[in-house]
């Protein structure tokens, strides 16, 4: 009795036990794929509730996806570096059956589609082929040259076939390729050879914004700035160990200001091209290089903000910028841009509208200069600036008042002191 006791507990347990197949969600509009960062947990590992799984990145911005169950990883089907199509399977997870009833509303229809009835030789080649962990560019080799990725012996870190090995495999014929004595991740590494690179999903939306953005008529104004007063200004703060004042969050506020003026630098053009939206917040975006490339977050509602405060989120927003990290939420509904080539370099630039924004500002480098002043010969601080407007709504005389605006405010800092909030 005791042994069929034993025998019921396990053949109970065994069902209680399920399978769920975790589909990629629409994280937003227009979203086709992502590309897959980073996973958290392996297979075998329990994981809890909303316990964050893997990290990819859309052309919108970063993702986290997190576990909707409590239970053990049994399957990951994506690797880091693949694209993955929304509604594709990420990964499956083993859970308690009675703590997640089954729900007929739950069930995914394309679970079913992962195993064919009859499956194809070709479907199975690629199934095994896409599953080989390498780059974009070591696999688009392999396919033109009808090689099978699986036969390639692997030296980079976690089984990742290199560059080196295809390569080797090729001089080789079939034979395996020799172990490379300093395995590397996964780069774009000079070669003497042509490559075919995949473009990033931060590219993709490059690509997108730019050729949109270009087809707009653009005006551009440049002006000199005497930074010396806000150069005083910001050397006599007190110093703040938790956030860091630069000059951009002078420059944000500024432009905040001068908005209140010409709220016309704050629109949209409607898609009817009949009616223009004035926008009541201040979501004022930057160009910001990161590791992953280009990056645009904005500061939202900088017209409510101190100084100080917009030092702080952009300090927020440089550091998970800096990790890859930056959300959606922080990428969208900007207003306005700047774009501080000046950190880099440059002196002029004729700045492309971040569409549909209508305004755009391009600060250069301060430079010593030397000026005339009261018929004295003075050494100044000048910055440069450039400035682009969308011209079927913005004509010139607007955009140089709106400078103007902004050049009297960065000139004469005290005064944007009585806008603070």
């Amino acid at each position: 009795m005791y042994s069929s006791t034993i025998r019921r507990f396990f053949r109970r347990s065994s069902l209680l036990q399920r399978i769920e197949t975790f589909l990629i969600p629409q994280p937003g509009e227009g979203i086709a794929e992502v590309e897959i960062l980073k996973w958290l947990a392996s297979p075998s590992d329990k994981v809890s509730e909303y316990q964050i799984l893997c990290e990819a990145r859309s052309d919108k911005g970063f993702i986290e996806y997190k576990s909707p169950y409590e239970g053990v990883i049994t399957e990951i089907l994506k690797q880091p570096e693949q694209m993955a199509e929304i509604g594709e399977a990420l990964y499956k997870i083993e859970i308690d059956d009675q703590k997640y009833p089954p729900k007929q509303s739950h069930k995914k229809p394309t679970e079913k589609k992962t195993e064919p009835e009859n499956p194809q030789p070709q479907k199975q080649s690629l199934d095994t082929y896409e599953k080989v962990l390498t780059t974009p560019a070591v696999r688009h080799i392999a396919k033109s040259k009808g090689i099978d990725l699986s036969k390639v012996k692997a030296t980079g870190k976690g089984g990742r076939v290199l560059k080196e090995d295809l390569i080797a495999y090729m001089e080789q014929g079939s034979a395996q390729a020799a172990p490379h004595p300093t395995p590397q991740t996964a780069q774009v590494q000079p070669t003497q050879e042509d490559q075919v690179i995949k473009v990033s999903s931060i590219q993709r939306a490059m690509i997108k914004s730019m050729t949109e953005s270009l087809s707009i008529p653009h005006l551009t104004l440049m002006e000199d700035i005497f930074m010396d007063n806000l150069i005083e200004l910001k050397n006599s703060l007190k110093k703040d160990s938790d956030v860091k004042i630069t000059y951009l969050p002078f420059f944000m506020k500024a432009v905040s200001v001068a908005l209140r003026d010409y709220p016309i630098m704050n629109s949209v053009l409607l898609d009817n091209k009949s009616e223009i939206l004035l926008k009541s917040s201040h979501n004022i975006s930057f160009a910001m290089d990161s590791p992953i490339g280009l990056l645009v977050p904005n500061v939202k509602n900088c017209q409510n903000l101190s100084i100080y405060e917009i030092a702080k989120e952009l300090q927020r927003l440089q550091s998970l910028g800096n990790q890859g990290k930056i959300s959606e939420e922080d990428l969208s509904e900007g207003t306005i841009s700047l774009s501080n080539i000046g950190s880099i370099g440059g002196t002029y630039a004729r700045p492309v509208l971040y569409s549909p924004q209508v305004f755009i500002g391009a600060l250069g480098a301060t430079r010593p200069r030397l000026e005339k002043l009261n018929g004295e010969i003075l050494e100044r601080q000048v910055l440069t600036t450039s400035w682009s407007a969308d011209h079927r709504i913005i004509d010139g005389a607007t955009t140089a008042r709106f400078v103007q605006r902004w050049k009297e405010l960065i000139e004469n800092p005290t005064q944007m002191l009585l806008h603070l909030r």
